[in-house]
């Protein structure tokens, strides 16, 4: 049980590590630097984006299949092969191929990561914890996120290349407490002549989980509309602080520290506001909140203002929605089922982020701003409306 209670402590320090990536703040500016206009980046994040959509449900399988562990694993070696390829990738096909990576390496750790910890504390019987260690991970993340994203900006003065280079030691070195982790034990491994009779009723079965429970799948697709416009704005409007406010790389870095620091924060205080709201936080006040930021970023004179309270919100948003999912999710089947949620993010996300390139390519990115505001407050009059004619009841427990 012991072991199990160590993968918490190894998995804030590969979280960290991870987490340590000073090339956030400049890698779209680097596509810049190479070339890229506004739209090929967009088609290249939604060349991730098909990435991670392809391999997500598979890699979640495997991950209850074979292990969560070696799925780990398998994630950070991908993600290196990303950035080997886009520091030496001068042209559309290899830059391409490196998001190509880097979508496989996000499936490969989506469910998987989560998972584990989760499985962790039901073999020590800590599954109430969740939230209270979900929200220790996202402080861990964001401030990680912070401090790479101060030194981020003036690594960037020297070189952007050297970014990279940070960025692969840091992810090398998260292999090792990765690989002292202790496997959980996964109940769908049974004996089969043929594996793929094996892989075929785990999908079956997981398939049938997400459709069959009215409140998993509605808390996915909620998980998804919800996330993607906050991730949207996030990489677009570093662009638009360059180009359209003349932010240097070191003040962005700035600004987008202060925007991890909320989503510190908002990890912090998640279990403590969920405990007084329930879920009327993540159903009603988080929704509105994010519908008046969005419409709040229009404005230059406090534009800071929202952007740093969407930070707050997404980290809100995300703990309490896991605990919520991970409280309906069978144990055997908990890497797959979150990869249904992740595959749900993506294919949002496909849709929506080259648009949003397009957009500010032929007209600015203030009017594609505009229309994400106007796409966020159309889903929260929906929201309610689903709301009202479906009782959403939220697990005590699994």
């Amino acid at each position: 049980m012991k072991k199990y209670k160590n993968n918490i402590i190894l998995d804030y320090i590969q979280l960290g590590l991870r987490s340590f990536n000073v090339t956030n703040v400049i890698w779209l500016l680097y596509l810049l630097l190479k070339g890229f206009d506004p739209l090929e980046i967009g088609i290249f994040e939604s060349v991730f984006h098909v990435s991670s959509l392809l391999f997500e449900i598979p890699s979640g399988m495997l991950a209850d299949l074979i292990g969560r562990k070696q799925s780990r694993i398998i994630g950070v070696l991908l993600y290196l092969v990303y950035v080997i390829l886009i520091v030496y990738g001068n042209n559309v096909v290899l830059i391409g191929l490196a998001f190509i990576f880097c979508g496989a390496s996000y499936a490969f750790e989506s469910g998987s990561g989560e998972a584990l910890i989760y499985d962790s504390l039901v073999m020590t019987n800590d599954q109430d914890k969740f939230m209270k260690i979900n929200g220790n991970r996202e402080i861990i993340f964001q401030l990680s996120s912070t401090l790479a994203l101060l030194i981020g900006g003036y690594l960037a003065l020297m070189s952007y290349k050297l970014n990279f280079l940070v960025v692969f030691i840091a992810f090398t070195v998260a292999l090792i407490p990765v690989l002292l982790m202790k496997e959980t034990k996964q109940n769908s491994v049974k004996k089969h002549s043929n594996f793929n009779d094996l892989v075929y009723e785990h999908f079956v079965r997981s398939t049938k989980t997400v459709f069959n429970d009215k409140n998993l799948t509605f808390l996915i697709i909620l998980g998804a509309l919800l996330a993607a416009p906050v991730t949207s704005i996030f990489f677009y409007f570093q662009l638009y602080l360059s180009e359209s406010l003349n932010y240097p790389e070191y003040l962005i870095g700035i600004l987008l520290a202060v925007h991890s620091l909320a989503g510190a924060l908002g990890g912090y205080l998640a279990s403590r506001l969920e405990k007084k709201f329930q879920e009327k936080l993540l159903l009603y006040i988080v929704p509105l909140l994010l519908v008046v930021s969005f419409w709040a970023i229009q404005v230059d004179l406090i534009v800071f203002v929202p952007f740093v309270l969407l930070g707050f919100l997404d980290s809100l948003l995300y703990i309490v929605l896991s605990d919520y999912v991970n409280r309906i999710i069978p144990s055997e089947q908990r890497a797959t089922v979150l990869s249904f949620s992740s595959f749900a993010f993506s294919i949002v996300m496909i849709i929506i982020f080259p648009i949003l390139g397009a957009i500010a390519k032929y007209s600015s990115y203030k009017i594609s701003f505009l229309i994400l505001a106007g796409l966020v407050s159309v889903l929260y009059v929906a929201l309610l409306l689903v709301l009202r004619s479906n009782k959403f009841v939220v697990k005590k427990g699994q």
